[in-house]
């Protein structure tokens, strides 16, 4: 049976396996490029030109910073992202996948010396591909080429391509398993595979771990889905050559950043109108990572710091 017109009919769901910590967020970095259904289906049944486009905005609440036995004091936490990407099918198997993509996580210390950057920034963009193997086998491609940092100082150095690749298995419509690889030269690791699994539980239940935000979800109508699960965020980027003199710390100046955040919540999607959906959440952040690896500083914090969270996205 041909993959995409089984995707048409199918529902199907992640379940995202992970047994510590650091493996859920390095899933987070893989599994989100696997291609999903309804993306590879659009491009079948309604024209060869698709859209998708996601904004969302986060807040976090104070939570403490330290490094040991030392205590930097309280930070809380602004995120905003945007996208938006142009699926052109090519062939029948194969389809292209082009975009931009930006996000920037903004800091509010209690005091200057904190190690913990004002912002980090990204501002990419995204080349890729959708390719049907077999009739059960489908995979993504992708490249995001960009400047990921401060933003205080452009430099070359700010220049980075991380690489994702993920696969989806099809053993049934209701039954997928995933498989990924990211590639991040500035990274501390910088190649990390992940696997997963799709499972549609019912009609309303559904276990939809599609990384970064795995969760459980159920239909109470046709408009209104409740939710509840993770939320696993990484990312690498380079400070400016002057932030280790602002802080204190000149090992600091120009050091590789690989940020880690895990959020747990819950929430509504509410289907606005066809194609265009809102989320609204709310939860808390048990543990955030500033890891500066290569000069040896990790900075963390496990307060439960309380989070709400906005989002639209948008298909057509």
């Amino acid at each position: 049976m041909n993959v995409y017109s089984s995707l048409r009919r199918s529902a199907p769901v992640l379940f995202l396996a992970a047994a510590s910590l650091p493996l859920s967020s390095i899933l987070a970095q893989n599994l989100s490029v696997a291609p999903r259904p309804t993306e590879m289906s659009r491009g079948a049944t309604v024209s060869p030109l698709s859209y998708e486009f996601e904004a969302e905005s986060s807040y976090i609440g104070d939570g403490a910073a330290t490094h040991g036995r030392v205590n930097y004091g309280n930070f809380s936490e602004i995120n905003s992202s945007a996208s938006v990407v142009v699926s052109d099918q090519i062939r029948n198997n194969f389809i292209l996948r082009l975009g931009a993509q930006w996000e920037r996580y903004a800091f509010d210390t209690s005091s200057p010396v904190t190690p913990i950057p004002d912002s980090m920034n990204a501002l990419n963009a995204v080349i890729g591909a959708d390719i049907q193997l077999t009739s059960a086998l489908l995979v993504r491609i992708e490249a995001h080429p960009g400047i990921y940092g401060s933003f205080k100082h452009a430099t070359p150095r700010l220049f980075n391509i991380p690489i994702t690749i993920g696969a989806s298995y099809f053993q049934t419509p209701d039954l997928i398993f995933i498989a990924g690889l990211s590639i991040d030269p500035n990274s501390n690791v910088p190649v990390i595979p992940a696997i997963g699994v799709h499972w549609k539980l019912s009609d309303r239940w559904l276990i939809d771990g599609v990384a970064p935000r795995p969760q459980l979800q159920f239909s109470l109508t046709d408009k209104i889905t409740l939710f509840a699960g993770a939320d696993l965020r990484t990312g690498t980027f380079r400070m400016d050559n002057q932030f280790g003199h602002s802080v204190r710390l000149e090992k600091l100046n120009n050091a590789i950043l690989d940020y880690w955040e895990v959020r747990g919540g819950g929430g509504l999607t509410w289907a606005i109108w066809n194609g265009v959906n809102l989320d609204i959440e709310g939860g808390a952040v048990p543990y955030r990572r500033f890891d500066f690896n290569r000069a040896s500083l990790k900075v963390t914090s496990s307060d439960w710091a309380p989070y709400v969270r906005v989002g639209l996205s948008a298909t057509f």
